[in-house]
Order: structure tokens, then C-alpha cells, then sequence
């Protein structure tokens, strides 16, 4: 019994560390986002990139830009048909934004890389 709880212990510390070691992408704002405009944004990282997601599977207009810290946009809008995607060179903290630009309801999310090459 002492060797199995000590296996146990031995696994979840493997788990928990290999987890931290390899973050490299966070999913946010999962949810859903009025029409016309609907936001949200991010937490901040060193981003390599900014993927938005239109979970809906509509292919809907969604788009996405990065923002610093004042809430200002870096970079370029980018638009696409149910998923967009830009890269970024990885050396400034930025918060990524999802944008739901189509007339309906979507349920959308992003995920933000950083630590990582552009996937």
C-alpha cells in the first residue's frame, strides 16, 4: 500500500510539473458573443501568436487583433470564415481580443501561443 501511494505521489508530481514546463497555449474567452461587435479579451503573454475560434461550426465571420496593455490594438485586424489566425514576434506582452463580426449569436474562443514558434 505504501508503494502504491508513493507511485501515485510520484506520477501526479511527473504530471503537474511536465504541465507547467510545456506551456505554450491558452484558450480564453470561451463563450458566447453578441453580433455585430462582440469582445473579449485575453491575459496577457509574451504572444507568438492569436487563433479565434467560431465554435458554432456556421463558419461565421470572426476576426481577432492583439492589444497591449492600454488597451490599444498591435498589429492588423484579421478576419476569416469560422477561424482566423496572425502571428507575432513574441517579444511584447499582448492580450489577445476575439470579435464575433457576423449578424448572429456565436459561440466562439481563442487561444493565445507564446514560449513557442507561430503554429
Amino acid at each position: 500500500m505504501l508503494i502504491a501511494a508513493a507511485l501515485v505521489g510520484a506520477l501526479l508530481g511527473v504530471l503537474i510539473a511536465s504541465q507547467h514546463a510545456s506551456a505554450s497555449a491558452t484558450n480564453y474567452c470561451s463563450g458566447w458573443e453578441p453580433p455585430n461587435g462582440g469582445e473579449c479579451v485575453g491575459p496577457s503573454h509574451n504572444l507568438t501568436a492569436n487563433i479565434v475560434y467560431d465554435d458554432t461550426g456556421s463558419g461565421s465571420w470572426v476576426c481577432e487583433i492583439v492589444v497591449n496593455a492600454n488597451g490599444d490594438g498591435y498589429g492588423y485586424w484579421s478576419c476569416g470564415s469560422g477561424e482566423t489566425e496572425t502571428c507575432y514576434g513574441g517579444g511584447r506582452a499582448l492580450r489577445g481580443l476575439v470579435e464575433n463580426a457576423s449578424p448572429y449569436w456565436l459561440y466562439m474562443n481563442g487561444t493565445e501561443f507564446y514560449n513557442t514558434g507561430c503554429p
